[in-house]
């Protein structure tokens, strides 16, 4: 009996079972894993036809309260019409389901050769984007990350991925997109970048 007991005590704290737990709950069903993390992992989830971007904190994640930090942050950024909107926190099995946003991240649509008035057109609203975090003191932390976490739907900027966000005086946001687009040597992002604009 002890032994069945210690079984269930693992298979409770299980990744897996919050993931089917979360899941049955809100009637969703699973469609595909989409990214791996290095405190969560990202499912595809759809109820009915809409779909949903599921982000579960990993049973050996030492980043404590983790999601919490990132759904408070998400909240504000959303406050001001910036990230993938929030839909459900569920503390309890560790999930958070927000706004599936179906497009490229930044690099790979960078590489895509997007016309000049189209990358200004995105620029533009990236730079106000960072501007709207700025004034929250809302730091992302990870902004550049190789271009994966902005992604780029119908020609315009999403950012995502709030998990290591802060709020600060000083945010960074603007030095990490200018150097990820303008300034790092032998970058070959800045390189597509100025056969764009020249």
């Amino acid at each position: 009996m002890p032994v069945q007991s210690s079984k269930m005590v693992i298979l409770m704290k299980s990744e897996e079972f919050r993931l089917q737990n979360f899941l049955k709950k809100n009637k969703l069903k699973m469609v595909k894993f989409l990214a791996k993390g290095h405190s969560s992992n990202i499912y595809l989830v759809k109820l009915r036809e809409k779909k949903f971007a599921l982000k579960i904190e990993k049973d050996k994640s030492r980043r404590i309260q983790m999601l919490e930090k990132e759904v408070k942050h998400l909240k504000l950024a959303n406050s001001v019409g910036i990230g993938p909107k929030l839909k459900k926190f569920d503390s309890q099995n560790k999930c958070v389901l927000m706004e599936f946003v179906k497009g490229k991240t930044l690099d790979k649509w960078l590489f895509d050769k997007p016309s000049k008035k189209k990358f200004m057109n995105l620029l533009n609203e990236l730079f106000m984007q960072i501007s709207l975090m700025d004034s929250l003191g809302l730091s992302h932390g990870q902004l550049a990350r190789r271009g994966r976490n902005i992604i780029v739907r119908k020609n315009l900027p999403v950012i995502i991925d709030f998990e290591k966000s802060s709020i600060r005086k000083k945010t960074g946001n603007m030095g990490q997109i200018m150097s990820f687009l303008f300034y790092s040597k032998h970058s070959s992002i800045v390189k597509k970048v100025k056969q764009i604009l020249y």
